[in-house]
């Protein structure tokens, strides 16, 4: 597992050269047959920086990013959610340097995106050129599933709604079990949505492809970034052997990357000459069997599992919790 640290303004400047590579590179290939571009939340708005975020820096560093894939001739590009900051305006301007693209684009939601009125909110999918807010595609013998991880959130819906309404019920539940995802601005992954992401990967094995998925919400390592259920849909991802990789933005710290021990070197390699600054790597635990808990047991452990994690001499602690 490869754990990285970068602030945003580095991670949108190592963006511009940023580059995957199938048959996944993380697995030590060295003659790929596609390449494709990823950026992560360019979030521009019309509005004078504030502390490390330069909104109107954006468009000019996602032109340098369409340049740079337009000469890799990569298969496709994908931003990985947070296209505008604030405002349906943004859209218009953030907008220009895709036009100038080679590849196709896909967009994932982001928390940002829907920080318009919530009028424009329905409309945000197709804003963005989205026929769907998840779904997935096919490229050689790789499906990409693209999850929506706004799907249950307070800021997706239009304020006063069913859905809206519901969502609130949720955080105000995660908040009572103090876990460190109910925050505002992360959201989850419906029970329908969850449900179709089994049957597309059962599908895709027996096709004999392999999975890619990506969103906008981190859903591995647990901290206050990552999707509300972030554990269900990583216990999914686990359960098939054929998924080779999770990509996601959302959280501006860091990334971090998981590989097979054995393809450690070479990734750390790959990851190093692609403009990321790898600053620590160690073995890893993905669950495989999560323990029954009821609501006061869980909201207990969560406690416990917090104390640890805001203890400075605690390290290297991994539970599975659902």
């Amino acid at each position: 597992m490869k754990t990285l640290s970068m602030p945003r303004r580095g991670f949108v400047r190592a963006a511009t050269g940023l580059v995957a590579a199938f048959p996944a590179v993380l697995r030590g290939a060295t003659r790929p047959k596609f390449e494709i571009g990823l950026v992560a939340d360019a979030q521009y708005a019309d509005v004078p920086p504030k502390g490390t975020r330069y909104y109107r820096e954006s468009v000019a560093k996602l032109g340098a990013a369409v340049e740079a894939f337009n000469i890799r001739a990569c298969a496709f590009c994908v931003h990985l959610g947070d296209l505008i900051d604030r405002s349906w305006s943004s859209f218009d301007a953030i907008e220009q340097p895709l036009r100038q693209s080679r590849p196709h684009w896909h967009q994932l939601l982001g928390n940002h995106d829907f920080d318009v009125l919530d009028a424009e909110k329905p409309g945000v999918p197709r804003r963005l050129g989205m026929a769907w807010r998840y779904g997935s595609f096919l490229h050689g013998d790789f499906r990409f599933v693209i999850l929506d991880t706004n799907d249950v959130s307070t800021y997706a819906p239009p304020a006063g709604t069913g859905e809206q309404r519901a969502a609130e019920t949720e955080l105000a539940r995660l908040k009572a079990l103090k876990l460190p995802q109910a925050q505002s601005w992360n959201g989850g992954v419906g029970a329908a949505q969850l449900a179709w992401l089994d049957r597309t990967c059962r599908d895709a094995a027996a096709k004999g492809e392999k999975i890619v998925a990506l969103g906008h919400h981190p859903i591995f390592p647990a901290g206050n970034h990552v999707a509300w259920n972030a554990p269900e849909v990583l216990g999914i991802l686990a359960r098939h052997r054929h998924v080779v990789a999770y990509l996601n933005g959302h959280n501006h710290a860091g990334a971090r990357f998981l590989t097979e021990r054995t393809a450690v070197h070479a990734a750390a390699t790959w990851l190093k000459q692609n403009g990321w600054a790898v600053i620590t790597a160690e073995l890893g635990y993905v669950a495989k069997m999560y323990p029954e808990l009821d609501d006061t047991a869980r909201a207990e452990v969560g406690e416990f599992l917090q104390a640890l994690e805001d203890n400075d001499d605690v390290q290297r602690v991994w539970a599975a919790v659902k």
